[in-house]
């Protein structure tokens, strides 16, 4: 890693060691065309550095969801969750219901819902994980 992830500072700002693992964990994550299962993970991890344990990945992954770094989202029907970066705080889908192709979009449009959620109830909003499913063209097409 070239340049020093922006999640290594959020690290550091709650307290916790920039460990090996971590930093390799925050690469892997971050330099995924994707969305990662935590097996893909720890293959990726150790093609990077065979040292690192399946025990660091899974603990890394459970602090970066504890500080909204990632979060786990759960495609229908499915019991393991792929991991998706939160960058800005907020993450969308749109998830084909019948081959489970995801396809990722920037403007969700929940900007004024935000601030209102935020004035209602009196509290800071972190982040967000916006989901629709829906049949894309192919599998529509497939259907026909």
């Amino acid at each position: 890693m070239n340049k020093q992830s922006p999640y290594i500072q959020i690290l550091r700002e709650h307290g916790h060691r920039i460990t090996q693992a971590r930093r390799i964990v925050l690469r892997v994550i971050e330099d995924a065309a994707g969305h990662y299962t935590s097996a893909q993970i720890i293959q990726a991890v150790e093609a990077l550095d065979p040292r690192v344990g399946r025990a660091s990945v899974f603990r890394a992954l459970e602090l970066f969801t504890r500080l909204g770094i990632l979060r786990p989202t759960y495609i229908r029907g499915g019991m393991t969750p792929v991991y998706v970066l939160m960058s800005g705080g907020h993450h969308h889908h749109v998830i084909c219901s019948e081959c489970q192709v995801i396809h990722d979009f920037d403007d969700c449009g929940l900007d004024d819902m935000t601030r209102q959620l935020e004035t209602r109830l009196n509290l800071r909003i972190d982040g967000h994980l916006l989901e629709f499913y829906g049949v894309c063209a192919d599998c529509q097409a497939a259907d026909a």
